[in-house]
């Protein structure tokens, strides 16, 4: 019997040589956000991931996962990652400026990691990216997206158009593919063209493969979770390297 093996699949450093990113996930998420997050590790990058408590995208439940966040930071604290992000977006847009700012710091404080969140890491990339007006499209429904929408204008960012989704579940989030997203997006787009950037808020959707269209067609930066949220934890970490294929944001000098 003949045994095949594959040694390109091996590496002869230990995994995480270069950082080690630490992420919270909701206790819902069912791979794919993983999966993005693995696809846009460069090469020596390694992703670890614990959960806080999840479930349908209600105001109730999006509070509740705060109650989880720091316990879990410090968990996921004893792998030793160079940077932590509570990487749901809602979840922290919900906090206010303030409340995700004291989630931040509470995290550092008590792991001795730097740290971030979904809603500060999307916010340093519309910064980096120079853009001070907006669309957003997001999954949740209208009360969750008016937070998402209020934050930003407490930073002064002007949102000059949004759209719900209208959806609780992530499963049926899930369930919109890439190119239909898209379509959505561009719609919203063409409403408000006069925008500096479009943000598609949600890590449960899936953005990666119509990332790079979306930038080319309208000619904007285009930031979403999962992107924003590796971007900004690579630059914490002191990761110099480009990623390519997802969008200018990834591609530009950090």
């Amino acid at each position: 019997m003949e045994t095949c093996t594959n040694n390109k699949a091996f590496k002869s450093w230990p995994l995480g040589w270069k950082a080690k990113i630490g992420l919270l996930l909701p206790s819902q998420e069912d791979g794919y956000v993983s999966y993005e997050f693995r696809m846009l590790c460069p090469d020596g990058v390694v992703t670890l991931t614990t959960r806080v408590m999840g479930g349908n995208l209600t105001m109730g439940m999006l509070n509740r996962m705060r109650e989880d966040a720091v316990y879990a930071a410090k968990l996921l604290a004893v792998a030793e990652p160079d940077v932590i992000s509570y990487e749901p977006t809602a979840a922290s847009f919900v906090l206010g400026v303030e409340g995700d700012k004291a989630l931040i710091k509470e995290i550092q404080d008590k792991t001795g990691i730097k740290a971030t969140t979904g809603a500060s890491a999307v916010t340093e990339a519309l910064r980096f990216l120079n853009v001070k007006k907006m669309v957003i499209y997001a999954p949740t429904i209208e009360e969750i997206t008016m937070k998402s929408v209020k934050y930003f204008e407490d930073l002064g960012f002007e949102v000059c158009d949004h759209e719900s989704l209208g959806e609780e579940s992530n499963a049926n989030i899930h369930r919109v593919s890439p190119w239909e997203l898209y379509s959505k997006v561009m719609k919203l787009y063409k409403r408000c063209p006069n925008v500096d950037g479009i943000f598609v808020s949600g890590a449960c959707f899936r953005t990666l493969e119509m990332l790079e269209t979306l930038e080319k067609n309208t000619g904007l930066p285009a930031v979403t979770t999962v992107v924003a949220n590796m971007w900004r934890c690579l630059q914490l970490a002191g990761v110099k390297d480009l990623v390519y294929g997802f969008g200018r944001l990834l591609e530009k000098a950090r």
